[in-house]
């Protein structure tokens, strides 16, 4: 997959904090996540104490996407357009990039508003992930010129493809928010015609997505969908600690949605051959093998990396993840990730 070089821009200067350093900060604290677990808790890989193979000859490699990946993970939507945004994605881009690993770019609404803001994206001289997607909302993918504003997103990043974001119950609470979903399925559908052959995913935020909006995205043409189901990231709590305004109403929605193995097993029975990634409180390498027994194409993380990255350990803690895949792997009996399924589990 061509990987275009990056335009050589300056550093941007520090504003005054925003919505999205507002987000960054509340994520990485206590307190912002589902009250109920994601479901892989009840989800065990065998152990076997003979695994009859070399650990280094476990092969993590797949594809998605069309892109060939190093290990099946991909380092979900974070952020983009915040001044302190420009120094993590440098992190997590060098450091997908050394696993080769794909990587999702935080909304890219404010980049289409300000071009200049394209650092705080692709940061200058950063590295560049084997498969890299650009982000946009559902209200930026309603209505006319939608199809033409994605197509000059990932122009502007020089992105493989495109990620959709549903956040319904965020937009919602979000006093700010943006709650007319009306026409995004026909929007979707737009942009997957304007795009191709690049692909389009769709995903939730953290509530998950039900089997039949599953099946509508399918027949929609997105070339797959990423549950982001409930038990990790809560949005609706996020949005109830950074605006007062917002508290009252978020706090009902604290157990709300769909946990992530109970959704990424309705969205395999919805749209059978539809590459499904599974994310929405993964938490290690373990969690991703079990989310790959199940059927997952691959499995997406997000807080344990902005956590490693506001600490400067996001090479560390990738370099942990995919060791855990590996040796989850190797101990539960399997050749390779590609090889994982229900004979796995217990």
């Amino acid at each position: 997959m061509a990987q275009p070089d990056m335009p050589d821009l300056p550093d941007l200067p520090l504003p005054a904090p925003d919505r999205k350093a507002d987000h960054l900060r509340i994520a990485e604290g206590p307190g912002i996540e589902h009250r109920a677990g994601t479901g892989l808790e009840r989800v065990a890989l065998r152990h076997r104490a003979l695994p009859e193979r070399d650990l280094g000859s476990v092969s993590l490699a797949t594809e998605l996407l069309g892109a060939k990946l190093g290990a099946p993970l991909v380092v979900s939507a974070m952020t983009g357009g915040t001044p302190e945004a420009q120094e993590l994605n440098r992190m997590l881009a060098a450091a997908a990039t050394e696993h080769g690993l794909a990587m999702v770019l935080g909304s890219g609404r404010a980049l289409l508003e300000d071009p200049a803001l394209l650092p705080t994206y692709r940061p200058p001289g950063a590295a560049r992930p084997p498969l890299l997607l650009g982000n946009l909302g559902a209200a930026q993918v309603r209505g006319p010129g939608a199809p033409e504003r994605a197509e000059r997103l990932l122009e502007l990043l020089g992105a493989d493809g495109l990620t959709i974001h549903l956040n319904p119950v965020q937009e919602a609470i979000q006093p700010e928010g943006e709650p007319n979903f009306s026409g995004v399925l026909e929007g979707i559908a737009a942009v997957v015609s304007r795009l191709a052959p690049r692909p389009v995913l769709v995903k939730e935020v953290g509530f998950g997505l039900d089997p039949e909006d599953v099946a509508l995205l399918s027949a929609a043409g997105v070339a797959a969908v990423d549950v982001a189901g409930a038990g990790g990231t809560n949005w609706a709590l996020i949005e109830g600690r950074r605006d007062t305004r917002a508290g009252a109403v978020a706090s009902a929605f604290g157990g709300w949605g769909t946990p992530t193995a109970a959704a990424l097993a309705g969205a395999l029975a919805a749209a059978p051959g539809l590459p499904v990634i599974a994310s929405g409180g993964v938490r290690d390498g373990v969690d991703a093998a079990k989310c790959l027994a199940l059927g997952a194409t691959a499995a997406g993380l997000a807080r344990p990396l902005l956590v490693a990255a506001r600490q400067g350990h996001a090479h560390a803690t990738l370099a942990a993840l995919v060791h855990q895949l590996r040796t989850a792997t190797w101990a539960a009996g399997a050749p390779s990730t590609a090889a994982l399924g229900p004979e796995h589990l217990r």
